[in-house]
């Protein structure tokens, strides 16, 4: 599957590193709750433990990931700008 990271894995804190042509999407958390289908989905997978929470402050974004044993929602404490950054190879 081709990605639109210029790099194969996305670091994001605490020394989480993704493949990068696993990522669905990268969410500002502020925008995408606003939605009351995005909070139910985040419910949602927060009951079936799919939700890793890297955050040690207040939560800026989520990223969607499908993995070969399902779909996780890593939640972040980096900007959107920043994690879209860090997938273009770009250091914050």
């Amino acid at each position: 599957m081709k990605t639109p990271f210029s790099t194969p894995f996305l670091h994001l804190e605490g020394g989480e590193t993704l493949i990068a042509e696993d990522v669905v999407g990268i969410f500002d958390m502020d925008q995408a709750t606003g939605e009351e289908a995005t909070r139910e989905f985040l419910k949602e997978s927060q009951k079936h433990m799919q939700v890793v929470s890297l955050a040690s402050d207040l939560p800026r974004s989520f990223v969607l990931v499908r993995e070969a044993y399902g779909d996780r929602v890593y939640i972040s404490g980096l900007s959107t700008e920043t994690v879209v950054k860090r997938s273009n190879g770009l250091s914050d």
